[in-house]
């Protein structure tokens, strides 16, 4: 492409395109720049060079607070690393600018700025900026805001937006800024204010082009970025950030999104329905319960009582007890004759018996029977008592084996029992066996005891690193509290030294010469007195003794490792250095090995503790607990042992109390051996005695019967009449007494059946009488009478048994009337409870489906519910059973079709994006007149992308096929795994559905033919020339795009200002990226530091230094360009 130099920079040749370029910039108490200001620009490319702080960027920030929105942080390239609100108050704001801010300053009230202006009085700023196309049509843009002295943000500043189509001097502002920007004074001044940010925008849009299809945000997006100067790694992520907008995927996902939560709504309502349905069911069984209770109680009601002889209810019993008591009638009459026949007849047969039992004893006396007779009774008495000497001998073997002894006739048991007489009366042998196991508890219970103490001990040592005894640890421990210290504070001198390893069989001899010193309390001296007082009402059943002492003495006393206190270890706090040099000034005893010794030195021990000091001495003790130490591994050990005799005398003396125990209980096995053999008698015992008097008895019986036979059968005859007469007198007694009740119960019976009768006639008399369904009711709650028939007459019928039937029947009529109470009760708590479980059903249902027009009333309300359960049952959920079908193969027929066609399309349409962009890079050479740089793009479509695109395939074939109705729902529940994956709030919906992420975009050097020459893809590779010509070309041809200019010849708004920019290559590279911009057809504003100028001056035509004095204000300072430009105007 052909290039013109023109007024407007270079174009291309056969463009006729118009084209706006910023003219000039002016600044009216912006930042350091105080008053007025106008920095013309020149339309090809202007540098503003300066040191740091010297107000370059503020410049900058004039045009980013005209231009763009207040979500584009000012300062963007010197301060990438700020935090906040981009404008707030931890940021350049407007307000800061607005005042001039210089620096902050500590005071009183915290910090306090120092400003140019504004401090104690109101002030005002403003920035204009005019632009100019070719045909010479100017637009000034304005904005001004007064900001009163109170203000403190934004909304208390007085904010001006306006445009004029044609040139404007900021200075004319200063009438309406003395009306604090009065809408009126502004619109005198030859301004059109807008309302908004956004008319604002718009109208600068419009007119001067930026953004396609009046898309302007974007455009001045990337304008902000590319005047940030914004750190970009990759050609990837800068062609991302700055060309491609966010794909229809976005939308299209969440259109799937929003029709699968329309089916998740069918659905739920199909579960409501199901739910309210399976709540409503119930009722129906409750109404019924309750309609047929209610009939019950109406029922028993109407029958009465029992007690009331012309109730219904005496009526049915009346009826059935005639019936019954008629039946009884006739049976005991029938029963009463055959009892007086039977009476008869055994009477006969009674005195024939005893007729015949006569005779046959007059023949058995006759013939020697008596003899027999006194045989048999004596052999049956001697039988029966030698059972029990047989006993009575086993009792006395068990005694004998217990004693030791035996028995074979009567003097051996007599002296037996004198012995065992003699030693019952021996009254010590009781108490040497009851002395002997009281001694041996006395002994067990004392060795728990010790070893319970030792085990005790032991823990509590444990829990301790010292070896000071438990008593002083809980006397310091009370003290302690008293005084509001901790035990730590209070340290015994002993937990405060430790002997050395080397020096432990010194330890006796040490524990003995510091004696009471060990257990001496230390406490800070600051703090005695508040100690003393505080402790006085503190009893202690151990006397402590205490000593404040000054804390924190340098630790540096020398001792002599000889003496006691050079051979132990000092735990280390504020008291070591008092301890050290009270142990060297006190107790400095010289360590010898005889007592021979001893007098060598002034003060001396030995190593079985004596000690000498000059004259005086002391011996003994030893055997003394050890209290020293800061560790208490030894005095564990110790108490391991004597844990360990312990429990060895524990079990020595369990042995003896179980042989002990053994030991008394068989002297109670053998005082109760000799207390049953003093009782026992020998003709108790004596069992060959008893045997030779059966055998005489048994002869006798042998010799009479073997001489006369006829004897045996007569004595045996008389047996069985005795027997026949006995039996047959019994049945005599039984059948008269028989007959007797009969008699009685017949005469009876027949009075009752005519009182029956007769309140029968009164009960009809009165008109009373039985419903049909008042029968069955009494029939059904007395079943007891059951055993009763009736014919088909309906009358009563006599049963198998009727006396029993009558009893039956008056045992169900005596408890009828609990019945009916209890059976009326039943029925009234079946209608509450049924009441009740209407109530609860309705209750719950209104509550989780709230509906003022329902109540909760079992009675009013069950006909609105029931018409719910009806249209439910009949219509409702079957035409959301239906809906729900329809919605998801809905869901499976469009959405997910057009989400997955979305998915693939938008990766064709990115490749498309990038064509215009090589077109325009096409044109412009890259590196040299031979090369061009070419935008390539390849898929880089992940595993997990490409499983969840075959997941929408499949589910949507799976989707369009019928189902039943748990199918259905598995595939909802599929389907809803999907649609999360999907959502804007899932981890996975960047990767899914941002299909720029399926791309992978890099830049290729390319000669003239198309050939690849090199790769670009991570930008921080290059060389910072290399990487500012790249980002040149590729940022230059994205503008171009996002301007909506990406096929005309130039673009319509030409200004780019780049901050920082541009300063990382020598003259050469940066000629070529200034090259590459204005070949785009840009109009460039560039910000760079003094020490850059040079690389940066050969390319621009218009030149500022920016300069700031020692009261903080700035100034710009032209270098060469056009005439006229000088700063402040």
């Amino acid at each position: 492409m052909t290039m013109l130099d023109s007024l407007f920079g270079l174009i291309p040749a056969a463009s006729t395109g118009q084209q706006w370029v910023a003219r000039d910039l002016q600044l009216v108490n912006w930042g350091g720049y105080d008053g007025h200001h106008r920095v013309r620009l020149a339309s090809t490319a202007t540098l503003l060079s300066g040191g740091s702080g010297s107000g370059k960027s503020t410049l900058m920030d004039a045009y980013i607070a005209l231009l763009m929105p207040h979500t584009t942080p000012f300062n963007g390239a010197s301060n990438g690393g700020v935090v906040g609100r981009p404008r707030g108050k931890d940021q350049r704001n407007i307000l800061s600018y607005a005042r001039g801010k210089v620096d902050e300053s500590r005071t009183e009230d915290g910090t306090r700025q120092r400003v140019l202006r504004g401090d104690g009085h109101d002030t005002w700023s403003a920035i204009a900026m005019t632009w100019a196309d070719q045909s010479g049509t100017q637009l000034t843009a304005v904005r001004a805001w007064y900001v009163p002295s109170a203000a403190r943000t934004l909304e208390d500043v007085v904010a001006v937006r306006a445009t004029v189509d044609g040139p404007f001097d900021a200075r004319d502002l200063e009438g309406p800024a003395a009306q604090r920007l009065a809408r009126h004074a502004v619109t005198e001044a030859g301004l059109t204010c807008y309302d908004t940010d956004r008319e604002f925008t718009a109208r600068l849009h419009s007119t001067l082009g930026i953004g396609a299809a009046g898309d302007g945000s974007k455009a001045v997006g990337l304008l902000g970025r590319i005047q940030a100067g914004q750190q970009i790694t990759t050609v990837d992520a800068l062609y991302k950030a700055m060309v491609l907008e966010d794909p229809d995927t976005f939308a299209t996902a969440d259109a799937v999104v929003e029709q699968f939560d329309k089916l998740t709504g069918t659905r739920d309502q199909m579960i409501t329905a199901r739910q309210q349905v399976k709540a409503l069911e119930p009722i129906r069984e409750h109404r019924a319960a309750l309609e047929a209770a209610r009939e019950r109680v109406g029922v028993i009601e109407a029958v009465g009582s029992f007690d009331d002889g012309t109730s219904p209810a005496a009526l049915w019993r009346h009826g059935r007890r005639l019936g019954l008591l008629r039946a009884v009638e006739a049976d005991l009459h029938g029963r009463h004759q055959q009892a007086g026949q039977t009476s008869r007849e055994t009477a006969a047969r009674v005195t024939a018996a005893r007729a015949e039992l006569d005779g046959v004893k007059e023949t058995l006396w006759a013939s020697g029977g008596d003899r027999l007779a006194t045989a048999q009774r004596e052999l049956t008495a001697v039988r029966a008592r030698q059972e029990e000497v047989v006993r009575a001998r086993g009792r006395l073997d068990e005694v004998l084996a217990v004693l030791g002894a035996t028995v074979d006739d009567e003097a051996g048991l007599a002296a037996l029992a004198e012995q065992a007489r003699a030693a019952l009366a021996d009254p010590g042998a009781k108490e040497r066996a009851f002395a002997g196991l009281f001694d041996a508890m006395s002994l067990s219970k004392e060795a728990k005891a010790d070893l319970a103490a030792l085990e005790v001990e032991r823990a509590a040592v444990l829990r301790r690193h010292d070896n000071i005894p438990g008593d002083l640890h809980a006397a310091r421990a009370a003290l302690a509290q008293a005084a509001g210290l901790t035990p730590e504070e209070l340290p015994f001198v002993a937990e405060l030294v430790e002997v050395r390893t080397e020096h432990e069989p010194w330890r006796d001899a040490f524990n003995l010469a510091l004696g009471g010193f060990a257990t001496l309390l230390l406490i800070d001296a600051a703090h005695v007195r508040a100690f003393r007082a505080a402790i006085d009402a503190v009893p202690t059943a151990r006397r402590i003794r205490f000593q404040g002492v000054p804390t924190g003495l340098r630790d540096d006393v020398g001792v002599d490792a000889h003496t006691l206190p050079g051979r132990l270890d000092y735990r280390q706090g504020p008291f070591t250095g008092w301890l050290r040099s009270e142990l060297a000034e006190r107790f400095a005893y010289v360590c010898v090995d005889t007592p021979g010794e001893l007098a060598q030195h002034a003060k001396a021990l030995t190593r079985s503790g004596q000690v000498s000091e000059g004259n005086r001495g002391a011996h003994g003790g030893q055997g003394r607990a050890n209290v020293l130490g800061f560790t208490n591994a030894r005095r564990l050990a110790h108490l391991d042992e004597q844990v360990a005799r312990a429990q060895r005398r524990v079990a020595q003396a369990e042995e003896q109390v179980e042989a002990a125990r053994a030991g008394h209980d068989r002297y109670e096995v053998v005082r109760r051996a000799h207390e049953a053999l003093v009782a026992t008698s020998w003709d108790q015992v004596d069992v060959a005695g008893v045997e030779a008097e059966r055998t005489r008895w048994e002869q006798v019986v042998q010799d009479v019967t073997a001489g006369n036979p006829e004897v045996t059968r007569l004595q045996e005859r008389a047996a069985e009449l005795e027997v026949t007469i006995q039996t047959l007198t019994e049945d005599l007694g039984r059948t008269k007494g028989l007959a007797q009740s009969l008699g009685d119960d017949w005469s009876a019976t027949t009075d009752a059946v005519d009182t029956a009768q007769r309140a029968l006639d009164d009960a009809q008399d009165a008109g009373t009488a039985l419903a049909p369904d008042q029968q069955a009711y009494l029939d059904t709650l007395l079943a007891g009478t059951d055993d009763v028939g009736t014919d088909d007459a309906g009358t009563v019928a006599p049963a198998a048994d009727p006396v029993e039937a009558l009893a039956a029947f008056d045992a169900v009529v005596a408890r009828a009337g609990d019945l009916l109470r209890a059976d009326r009760q039943a029925a009234q708590q079946t209608v509450a409870a049924a009441r009740d479980a209407l109530r609860r059903t309705f209750e719950t249902f209104v509550e989780r489906w709230p509906d003022p027009n329902l109540g909760t009333d079992p009675d009013a309300s069950y006909p609105d519910f029931v018409r719910i359960l009806t249209e439910l049952e009949v219509s409702g959920l079957h035409e959301l059973e239906a809906e729900w079908r329809k919605s998801l193969l809905r869901l499976s027929g469009n959405d997910l079709t057009d989400l997955h066609n979305a998915l693939a399309r938008s990766v064709r349409e990115i490749k498309e994006r990038i064509r215009p962009v090589n077109d325009i890079l096409a044109d412009l050479p890259f590196s040299d007149d031979d090369h061009r740089l070419r935008i390539d793009a390849r898929d880089t479509q992940s595993a997990v992308v490409a499983r969840f695109r075959k997941e929408l395939r499949d589910l949507r074939e799976v989707l369009s096929t019928q189902a039943t109705d748990a199918e259905r729902e598995r595939r909802y529940l599929r389907m809803a795994k999907v649609v999360d994956r999907i959502r804007r709030s899932s981890p996975d919906y960047a990767d899914l559905v941002d299909v720029r992420r399926h791309v992978r975009l890099s830049a290729e050097k390319v000669d003239l033919d198309g050939n690849h020459v090199a790769l670009y893809d991570h930008i921080g590779e290059k060389s910072g020339g290399e990487s500012q010509e790249l980002v040149a070309f590729i940022v230059g041809a994205a503008l171009r795009y996002q301007l909506g200019d990406a096929g005309a010849a130039r673009p319509r708004y030409a200004p780019v200002f780049l901050d920082e920019a541009l300063i990382k290559a020598d003259a050469r590279f940066t000629g070529r990226a200034v090259g590459a911009w204005r070949g785009l057809g840009f109009q460039l504003v560039i910000g760079a530091p003094n020490d850059k100028f040079s690389a940066l001056e050969p390319h621009v035509d218009l030149k500022y230094v920016v300069l700031k004095d020692a009261s903080g204000r700035s100034r710009t300072k032209p270098v060469a360009g056009l005439p006229g430009t000088e700063g402040p105007a």
